[in-house]
Order: structure tokens, then sequence, then C-alpha cells
């Protein structure tokens, strides 16, 4: 038996009260900062794993502990050789968790065949044994060092190319058209009946593109300024969903973390383009400006202020 659901087609039998499928949707993802010490690894380890479950992550118990496992090695690595702090940044795919470690040292590791002591050695065995993908990439702090946990990169043999295909245990078939900027494969087999209109309404077609790195404060969340990203985001298409307007790809930004402007088709995202352009033009040729003003007028009118002063005011 076999049917194809139309991309752009409500699916009736997606049972609203099972799953919001919306609620998954943004691009999601999460950075901190770890400290040039050793004892600081298990601590990040854990935030990692603490994230990731409460994104509800839909990992095996083994794929947890490899999620921990690397993230320490990587870490431990990253602050052993750089003898700096490192940054960590973890981003959910709706079909990987990818971890990436910032730190300050520009050599980038390279697998060593039977060592264990050159950089990366231990860490590197582990990671190219149990990570879907890996790799390292330069970074104008130094190198980015990242893996991914979840599905393997090659899609299934059962995967034809433009094409996703779910089929359940009763050989029932739906598919839909796979964009080729879409990041992950949601083909399946032996997918048990009852469970088919939950896998359709998590397909999701994502592509991440970056965001710029500003110095961002946040009292409640750590001291001082930290580097974070800002206007980060995705494109995404999620062909069943119940809503229409998101069975076509549209933008997801992130302003800063957890705040989102969502489901921008073309035109409003030209829009949002055109009011940063405004307000940029804002900050270079006005607000600067008045800055530079004021700045200068604080230096010349308040220097005789900077020290007490003993004043006797006449009887």
């Amino acid at each position: 038996m076999c049917h194809t659901i139309a991309p752009d087609k409500t699916m009736s039998a997606v049972p609203p009260a099972r799953l919001n499928a919306s609620d998954l949707r943004p691009a999601i993802s999460r950075r901190f900062h770890v400290s040039a010490d050793e004892a600081a690894v298990t601590a990040a380890r854990r935030e990692v794993l603490s994230v990731v479950r409460g994104w509800r992550v839909p990992f095996t118990g083994v794929m947890f502990d490899d999620l921990g496992l690397l993230t320490g090695e990587i870490v431990t690595n990253a602050i052993r050789h750089a003898q700096a702090p490192c940054v960590v940044a973890v981003r959910w795919t709706g079909a990987r968790v990818r971890v990436e470690v910032t730190d300050a040292s520009p050599v980038r590791p390279k697998p060593r065949h039977g060592s264990l002591d050159a950089e990366g050695g231990r860490g590197l065995l582990l990671v190219d044994a149990l990570a879907a993908d890996w790799g390292s990439a330069d970074d104008p702090a130094g190198k980015v060092v990242w893996f991914e946990v979840g599905a393997r990169e090659q899609p299934p043999p059962w995967s034809t190319p433009g094409t996703w295909t779910i089929t359940t245990t009763d050989g029932t078939v739906s598919e839909g058209y796979l964009p080729d900027w879409a990041e992950d494969d949601p083909t399946e087999i032996d997918v048990p009946v009852e469970e088919l209109p939950q896998r359709l309404a998590l397909v999701n077609h994502r592509t991440f593109f970056e965001g710029p790195l500003m110095p961002v404060t946040a009292p409640d969340r750590w001291d001082g300024p930290q580097d974070e990203p800002v206007l980060e985001g995705s494109i995404d298409c999620n062909p069943h969903d119940p809503d229409p307007r998101k069975r076509i790809p549209v933008a997801n930004l992130q302003l800063a973390e957890g705040h989102w402007i969502l489901g921008l088709d073309p035109h409003q995202l030209t829009e949002i383009a055109a009011k940063l352009r405004e307000h940029a033009d804002l900050l270079d040729q006005k607000i600067r400006p008045a800055l530079t003003a004021a700045r200068e007028n604080w230096i010349a009118h308040s220097r005789s202020l900077t020290q007490p002063q003993n004043r006797r005011t006449a009887p």
C-alpha cells in the first residue's frame, strides 16, 4: 500500500493535542564560556547535557553518553593546549546536536594514529569513532573544533536524492520533496503506523545562517559582557505544519538568545533588512557624533569635579 501526502495540503490526521510541532521550529542554540581550568570541564559537560535534555531532544541514553563524553574530551583539549578560556556553542538542528568549541590556539588538531599524546590524540580517536561528523576550522579567536551527534552524514540507502520517504511497518509510504539546502533527511523505515502523524508533523527542512558576535550583558545570566551571536537564524520549511504559512520556506531571526522574529517571508525579511540599515545609519550618522560630542563635553567639564573639593559656605 502506498500513498503520497502532498506538502501543500493539510493532513487532518495530525493530532494537535499530542504534539505542537511549531514549538520545535526555531533553530535552537546556546553558547557559554568555560574558564581555563580543567576542573571546569565537568561543569561544561553537565551544561551541554542539561541544555540538550531541556530541548527534549529525542536521543537514546547511549547518544547522551556519547555527547557528554565527546564534549568533555574536546573542551579538555581546548583548555589544555590553549591555556586560556574557551567558548562552547550547542545547536539542535532537528536531527543532530552540534557542539562547537572555540579556543585561542590557532593549531588545528590532526588525527595521529596510535598516538594519544598529540594534541587531540585521545579526543580525536573518540570523536572519529563516536561522532556522526566532526571537523575544525580557523577562527579569528584561534580555531573552532566541532562535532555532531545524531543521524549519520550519508543518507540512508533507501533515500532518493530530492525525495524523503517515511515507510511504516504495514508498508504505507509517505514522501515529499527534499530541497538540496536542507541539512537533514527525515527518511525512515519501519515506523509504527500509529506514529506516522507525529513523524510527518516533525518533518522540517532547515539551513542555518550565522549572526555577528556582539558584547552582550545579561546580569541574571553572567558577569560582565560576553560575545554572543545576534540576528543569527535559519531558513525553515515544515511541509505538514497545521499553519499553511509554514509549509513554504520562511526565515527565523534570533535577536538574542531566546528572542525571535519568526515566519518571515521574503518581503518581510526585506522590511527587516531596511529597518536594520536605517538603524545602522542612525547609529553611524547621529548617535556616534552625539556620543563623541557628549564624551568631549564630559571630559572638558568633569575634570574639576573628579576629586572632592572642600568648600566653605559664607555665613
